[in-house]
């Protein structure tokens, strides 16, 4: 019997198979300090990422592409009128849609803007510890540094998620 370990492997590598096989185009509305490294990412991955985030072209290009990743760390109200337009036209064409909550609970407004987007239904939301203890309403048990602390709270809340 294999261990979980190898199994979580042995996925993970079908399913780096089926992106290079598939060769989707992913729309990425990313802050500026991770543009590079997402793009460099998904290239070597074999996706091909597309930094769009002009609302002049939300509408047409998140219809072409196979995926969309928000990234909220830039948050002004031009990209942040562009990441919902993005999201519910994934949605509507049932792509699917990642959210990455950079930052959030570090300010009122900022976890405002990341609520509205989680009410759009993203199919993942990556984040740190803090950043998902934040979107479950927590964000006070975990600051500052990484601490056991913290990830006995992540544990007592990480049903509340699901």
């Amino acid at each position: 019997m294999a261990s979980s370990t190898e199994s979580w492997g042995s996925e993970a590598w079908k399913a780096l198979c089926k992106v290079r096989e598939t060769t989707p185009l992913v729309q990425c509305i990313t802050n500026f300090v991770s543009m590079h490294i997402m793009a460099n990412s998904l290239l070597a991955d074999g996706a091909f990422p597309a930094m769009v985030h002009a609302i002049e072209e939300i509408l047409e290009f998140t219809s072409l592409s196979s995926a969309l990743c928000i990234n909220i760390g830039t948050l002004s109200p031009d990209w942040i009128f562009s990441m919902k337009a993005a999201a519910i036209r994934a949605n509507e064409c049932q792509k699917p849609w990642v959210l990455d909550p950079v930052g959030v609970g570090a300010t009122r407004f900022r976890t405002e803007k990341c609520i509205e987007l989680i009410n759009l239904k993203p199919c993942v939301i990556r984040g740190n510890v803090s950043e998902i203890m934040a979107v479950v309403g927590e964000w006070n048990v975990c600051t500052g540094e990484f601490t056991t602390t913290c990830c006995a709270a992540v544990t007592k809340f990480e049903y509340n998620i699901a």
